[in-house]
C-alpha cells in the first residue's frame, strides 16, 4: 500500500519566519523546543539534543509533534522517530516532516518508524536525490513509498521491539559519552598534576 493512502505527511515550519529578531525589536511571545536533526537517532527523539527557539509568531498546531506521529529527517541519513507522549509539543522545523497515520486499522505508527529506518527505505530515498545539489527528499517522495501490508499483530510486535531497541541504543550511547568524559577528566587531571 502507498503511504499517502494510510497517512498524511506534513512539512515542518520554516523557523526563520517565526523566530523573534530581537535586534529588530521583535517581541518574544513564546519559547519552544525545536526538533533539530541530530535529535532524531535510532528511532527515538533524544531530548538532550533538542534546540530552543524564541518565537515572535504562532506556529500552526500541525507543525508540532503529536503523540503517535512519526517524524523523519528530509536530509541524509533520513532517520525517523516515533513520537511518544512525552515528546509531544516539539516544533518541527522545515528540514523534517511529520507523518500522521490516518487509518489506524491498516498501519501501526511504531512499525512505520521501524520501516522508515530500514536500509531498504533509506536506499530507496537516496536514489530519489542522486545527482541533486541539495540531497533533501521531497514530501511527495515520502508519500509515494510502498509500505508492506502485514497483519496488525505482526506490525505491533515489530514496532514495539524497534522502539525498545532504539531506547536501549540511546542509553548505551549516553553511557559511552559519559565514559569518554570521565576518561578525559582523568587524563586532564593527570596532566595538571604533572605540571
Amino acid at each position: 500500500m502507498t503511504l499517502e493512502n494510510i497517512a498524511s505527511v506534513t512539512a515542518g515550519q520554516i523557523m526563520t519566519r517565526v523566530t523573534a529578531d530581537k535586534d529588530a525589536g521583535e517581541k518574544v511571545i513564546e519559547n519552544v523546543k525545536v526538533l533539530i536533526p541530530k535529535a532524531i537517532s535510532s528511532g527515538v527523539i533524544v531530548k538532550e539534543e533538542l534546540g530552543d527557539a524564541e518565537l515572535s509568531k504562532q506556529i500552526d498546531d500541525d507543525k508540532y509533534t503529536h503523540e503517535g506521529d512519526v517524524v523523519i529527517k528530509l536530509s541524509t541519513p533520513y532517520d525517523a522517530a516515533y513520537v511518544n507522549a512525552e515528546d509531544a509539543g516539539i516544533a518541527i522545523p522545515s528540514f523534517c516532516a511529520a507523518i500522521r497515520i490516518t487509518d489506524e486499522n491498516k498501519m501501526d505508527a511504531q512499525y512505520l518508524s521501524a520501516f522508515l529506518n530500514s536500509s531498504y527505505v533509506r536506499d530507496e530515498l537516496t536514489e530519489k536525490v542522486v545527482g541533486s545539489t541539495r540531497p533533501m527528499i521531497k514530501i511527495t517522495d515520502i508519500r509515494a513509498l510502498e509500505v508492506p501490508e502485514l497483519n496488525m499483530k505482526d506490525m505491533q510486535d515489530i514496532g514495539k521491539a524497534f522502539v525498545l531497541s532504539g531506547q536501549k541504543k540511546a542509553t548505551l550511547q549516553e553511557m559511552i559519552n559519559n565514559e569518554t568524559k570521565l576518561m578525559e577528566n582523568i587524563v586532564l587531571a593527570s596532566i595538571k598534576e604533572g605540571h
